[in-house]
């Protein structure tokens, strides 16, 4: 990244020095005739082995302290620009930086006192999307600052989330936790093939209790994707376990977990100390899993004001998925008012959890498979996310380059306005 500003004939020179100045006039001819270029970097984040480059400018005119951050594509005969994002910076516009690595372009920028963010972003594939997120600051009480900081990092490819909340003077951990953050999409959405939608895996990140019970993905596996529509929020969970028990008390049978908090409440206080919930901003369903055979699953939900609230409008339907062995899919569906607040939707804390009993008669192998590395039942604080992406292409920046390109086509060929 450059420490001062350049012109064109700043940047072309620089960039001479790996590229033909054919292949940089098709970068010039892309940005405004008069503007400041601040940084850049020059690297493969698109997976093709060829050299991008990423920048940023400050246009003439342009709004007070705002950026424009480009991307641009090696295509071989010159540079396609796939995407230009708005980014603000706090004092000095060289607060936003670039550092290309395997494949990720990183975008750092200054956001507050206390507080940074670095996004990744990608364009293997068809898509030129947000991979990652980084993000640190204070926890605020009102419009101040507490002593209390905070990082928060997430992957937009496996939707996993790691918090770390420490003392900003001290440096003495709070609460560290990974966990899964669902996104729920609208219903009518398709998303592009290098998107994904579920949580979940099979391997043993998810294992919370009795890991060495755990025999791998045959023996227990648990995967979960949710949509919503105008009146409904739709879960489906995906169970693996190679031998289903049944029994009534819940620590000797096969169950599923559907954990809720919809208090909106931080994981931890102002002062350090881990948040207290109210119990009339629960909400659980367990589903016994019964034997795979005469005993069908049976559903109970959690007794709570939301329970007397909801539970009527709750459904839960489930299918023995075919040519998967004891493999069962579940699809709740749960009233979106549940989830809204203000006129709108409201993330909400969410874990899923499966209890797997192999063995009856000794309660020790029992093993715990859920979305939230450190869930432990009725402990709101250690359940993982689910948020709404009610704009998914602008809060994942994601765009389809298949669709791009052939719209262009279409326009050249005068087939489309």
């Amino acid at each position: 990244m450059l420490a001062d500003s350049l012109e064109h004939a700043g940047l072309a020179e620089a960039l001479g020095r790996i590229f033909s100045q054919e292949k940089i006039a098709t970068i010039l001819s892309k940005l405004p005739p008069k503007c400041k270029i601040f940084g850049y970097d020059i690297g493969d984040y698109s997976d093709d082995d060829g050299m991008d480059v990423a920048l940023s400018l400050m246009r003439d005119g342009a709004p007070r302290r705002t950026l424009e951050v480009l991307f641009f594509l090696n295509e071989g005969a010159g540079f396609r620009l796939l995407r230009s994002l708005e980014r603000r910076y706090i004092l000095e516009p060289i607060e936003v930086g670039f550092s290309i690595d395997q494949g990720v372009c990183y975008v750092t920028e200054k956001t507050g006192e206390f507080a940074w963010r670095i996004t990744g972003y990608s364009a293997a594939g068809g898509t030129f999307r947000r991979s990652s997120e980084w993000t640190t600051d204070r926890m605020f009480v009102g419009k101040r600052t507490t002593n209390v900081g905070y990082e928060r990092s997430y992957s937009y490819e496996s939707l996993l989330a790691e918090e770390h909340y420490y003392g900003a003077n001290s440096g003495k951990t709070f609460i560290r936790q990974k966990y899964y953050d669902l996104p729920v999409y609208p219903t009518e959405l398709s998303l592009p093939d290098e998107m994904t939608d579920t949580i979940g895996d099979s391997t043993a990140l998810m294992i919370t209790r009795g890991g060495s019970s755990w025999h791998g993905p045959d023996d227990c596996s648990l995967f979960v994707r949710a949509r919503y529509d105008t009146g409904s929020v739709l879960l489906r969970v995906r169970v693996h376990d190679d031998r289903l028990l049944y029994h009534a008390a819940a620590d000797s049978a096969d169950h599923l977990d559907l954990d809720f908090d919809l208090s909106g409440r931080n994981r931890i206080r102002p002062d350090g100390t881990l948040q207290r919930y109210a119990d009339d901003t629960q909400f659980g369903i367990r589903l016994f899993m019964g034997d795979g055979g005469t005993r069908t699953p049976v559903v109970t939900i959690r007794e709570g004001a939301l329970a007397e609230r909801y539970g009527h409008e709750i459904t839960v339907t489930h299918v023995q998925v075919k040519g998967e062995y004891q493999t069962y899919e579940f699809i709740v569906r749960l009233p979106l008012p549940m989830f809204t607040s203000g006129g709108g939707l409201r993330s909400a804390g969410f874990a899923c959890s499966y209890h797997d009993v192999d063995h009856p008669q000794n309660l020790r192998w029992v093993s715990v498979v859920s979305t939230a590395r450190e869930y432990r039942e009725n402990q709101p604080q250690t359940y993982g996310r689910l948020h709404f992406a009610e704009h998914p292409a602008g809060d994942s920046e994601w765009e389809n380059l298949r669709v791009t390109r052939l719209s262009e086509r279409l326009r050249r060929a005068a087939l489309i306005p």
